[in-house]
């Protein structure tokens, strides 16, 4: 998983900006939500971040879909949202462009789906997108991870599925050529 940087806000006409906030509501909170159902993803959250913040994260997710809803009104834009929630993964990118394209002519629910994704997450300091973009699976292999604590897991994996030691390769010092 990804950890893309968050603009600074998004701003009427500023496409990079708008289309994260796009992306995010969408691909941290909307995708997660229908693909997982509220139930399964509370309990997921919970393990990492704890009941408190799991809560308020789907409750975000709840509040996101509600104003996605009441904002599109057409009957294209309804029949998006109803094949969004029967298979998200597949149309999440449809949903990300209409998405951008009604916070950019709509500032006031842009401010809104910017409050939802920035309001604080559970108590911990961190807003819900935060919390969100840093709570998931990683593929660490081969990676060096420094500054932090990371604990890894392999579940279910038959022996042929565990990652291998990368190869060692030992470099000379510094100053030294190597053997002559």
């Amino acid at each position: 998983m990804a950890t893309v940087s968050r603009p600074v806000g998004a701003r009427e006409g500023n496409v990079v900006e708008l289309l994260w906030l796009a992306a995010t509501a969408v691909g941290k909170f909307l995708v997660p939500l229908f693909s997982k159902g509220k139930d399964q993803l509370g309990d997921e959250l919970a393990k990492t971040v704890g009941d408190a913040a799991a809560a308020g994260l789907v409750k975000t997710s709840e509040g996101i879909w509600s104003a996605v809803k009441s904002q599109f009104s057409g009957e294209d834009e309804k029949k998006t949202l109803d094949l969004f929630q029967k298979n998200p993964e597949a149309m999440d990118k449809m949903l990300v462009s209409l998405l951008q394209e009604h916070l950019a002519e709509h500032p006031a629910f842009c401010k809104q789906i910017q409050e939802l994704i920035d309001a604080p997450a559970g108590g911990n300091g961190q807003t819900s997108w935060q919390v969100m973009d840093h709570s998931g699976v990683v593929d660490a292999r081969y990676a060096t991870i420094s500054g932090g604590t990371v604990a890894g897991l392999i579940i279910n994996a038959d022996p042929a599925q565990q990652p291998s030691v990368p190869p060692v390769v030992n470099s000379p010092p510094a100053g030294d050529a190597g053997p002559r």
